[in-house]
């Protein structure tokens, strides 16, 4: 889990449990630890002459009654094999140490409920849980308990009634308004989750889960100041709270203030230097201030923590990409399409990439990919069209473009632009047509193609006029501009 806990009797970790453990140790108090009444306190029928015989006598020493061995050093003894054992150790002591007037115990039975919850024992866990439910229906943890044991069955109804069975009795549970209010921010319900998150902190203003779940809902309303102060409040009951310092970093991204965000992003990767968020966040962070290898330290290190996983391989490759490093750029792209194939854009830029080193299989295979995810952006079967060419393949770019052109309006330019690359001739008319556009990205498009097709077959000034004309209009909004740039500077130095 990357988020922290959204309740106490809903977390199912260790922190659950003790907690559950604490809650035993405060409602049993420490009245069987008392030790037996003195030998040598002075009864009222005591005679004289008795007291006088005793002071006659020697001294003997005091016999120490054995201390019975009771409720509260039972669950100190569970707590210490818990914490350090954990759940299935703590179940063996369970059953083996405890007394036996003791077994039929309704706090104790709660306990190994729980036990059972965190050991992930759920049969076990609800058996005892209804056997607790039938002796005291109304009892509140057990019914904490009931709806843990139904979140970690993934029944999401059985535990919302059970949430609201505690609403019910008790309107400001925090408990109940954490678990319902994390509910709807899930659903995107950022209103109603912050009403559920108030109602908890009316009654403990520093329950760390209500404060999480009001900051984000604040910050996703986007009442930035709103959901600072609530973030500041979070740091400020825990200064080891790494999500106060991850949305604070964010917030300050968000108005670019990225010093700041770097600062806090930086605190929660001291706290959890291998937390997955926080690199990824300091990494981004850092790219916007400049420092670059910062970047790409943070990445690698989150791309260690979680290699299966496709984010940080993308950053990373965006970046190495930007530096010039095309061949480290390349290799994360194939990662990130390895792990996560619908990433469509990593095709794309490996296709960017193929064609900028000349690479025209790699060029055309990622473009085919991309086509197959949208069918209806004119640049990758126009790019693959020139592949096929530039492979000196010119029977399948024929096919190919001939495909395509059969389901395209034949009124439109992105046709007409597609049937030139397929006739190789035609493309006299389009300067006009082009001129006359007046969405300056497809405009600059067309251009592009334009100056393309008469750089695949040899019109080299035609190519440098309308590549000129691209890089001219100062808008890379598409990615054939960065294309039109490097052909520019080609040509320049003459390759």
């Amino acid at each position: 889990m990357k988020k922290s806990s959204n309740g106490t009797y809903v977390e199912l970790t260790f922190a659950f449990i003790l907690v559950c453990v604490v809650s035993v140790i405060l409602s049993i108090g420490f009245s069987s630890c008392g030790s037996t009444p003195s030998s040598d306190v002075a009864k009222n029928d005591v005679t004289e002459n008795q007291v006088s015989v005793e002071k006659e006598q020697p001294e003997k020493p005091e016999k120490k009654a054995k201390k019975e061995y009771g409720k509260v050093d039972f669950v100190s003894d569970l707590q210490r094999t818990l914490e350090s054992d954990g759940p299935d150790a703590a179940l063996v002591f369970f059953d083996e140490k405890i007394p036996a007037k003791l077994k039929d115990d309704f706090d104790l039975k709660f306990l190994k409920a729980a036990i059972f919850v965190s050991g992930n024992k759920l049969d076990e866990a609800e058996y005892l849980c209804n056997e607790l439910s039938a002796i005291e229906p109304e009892n509140q943890d057990v019914i904490g308990l009931a709806a843990a044991i139904a979140k970690m069955r993934g029944n999401s109804l059985e535990k919302t009634q059970k949430m609201k069975e505690l609403l019910a009795k008790d309107p400001y549970s925090p408990v109940a308004n954490v678990e319902l209010g994390t509910d709807q921010l899930l659903k995107k319900n950022y209103k109603q989750a912050k009403n559920y998150y108030i109602k908890a902190l009316a009654r403990d203003s520093k329950n760390e889960d209500a404060l999480l779940g009001k900051g984000q809902c604040e910050y996703y309303l986007e009442r930035d100041d709103e959901a600072k102060e609530v973030f500041n409040k979070l740091i400020e009951v825990n200064p080891y709270n790494i999500e106060g310092y991850l949305y604070l970093g964010k917030l300050a991204f968000a108005n670019d203030e990225y010093k700041v965000a770097s600062d806090n992003a930086k605190k929660a990767l001291e706290l959890a230097p291998d937390n997955y968020e926080c690199n990824m966040d300091y990494g981004m962070y850092e790219r916007y201030l400049g420092h670059f290898e910062n970047s790409i330290e943070a990445w690698t290190k989150a791309i260690s923590i979680e290699p299966e996983y496709f984010l940080a391989y993308a950053y990373r490759a965006g970046l190495y990409d930007e530096l010039e490093r095309f061949d480290e750029a390349i290799n994360d792209y194939l990662m990130v399409i390895k792990l996560n194939p619908q990433y469509y854009y990593a095709y794309e830029s490996i296709g960017i990439l193929g064609l900028h080193q000349k690479n025209w299989q790699t060029a055309r295979e990622a473009f085919m990919k991309c086509f197959e995810k949208n069918k209806t952006n004119v640049s990758y079967p126009l790019m693959i069209t020139y592949c096929y060419y530039m492979e000196k393949n010119n029977v399948e770019a024929k096919n190919f473009s001939n495909q395509v052109l059969r389901k395209m309006d034949r009124n439109s330019i992105e046709y007409s632009m597609l049937r030139v690359f397929h006739d190789r001739a035609g493309e006299k008319p389009l300067r006009q047509r082009i001129g006359n556009m007046t969405n300056r990205n497809q405009q600059g498009k067309m251009y592009y193609y334009l100056g393309l097709f008469y750089d695949m077959f040899g019109a080299e000034e035609g190519a440098k006029e309308y590549y000129a004309k691209v890089v001219s209009m100062n808008t890379p909004m598409f990615f054939e501009y960065r294309l039109a740039e490097w052909r520019v500077n080609d040509k320049k130095t003459g390759n």
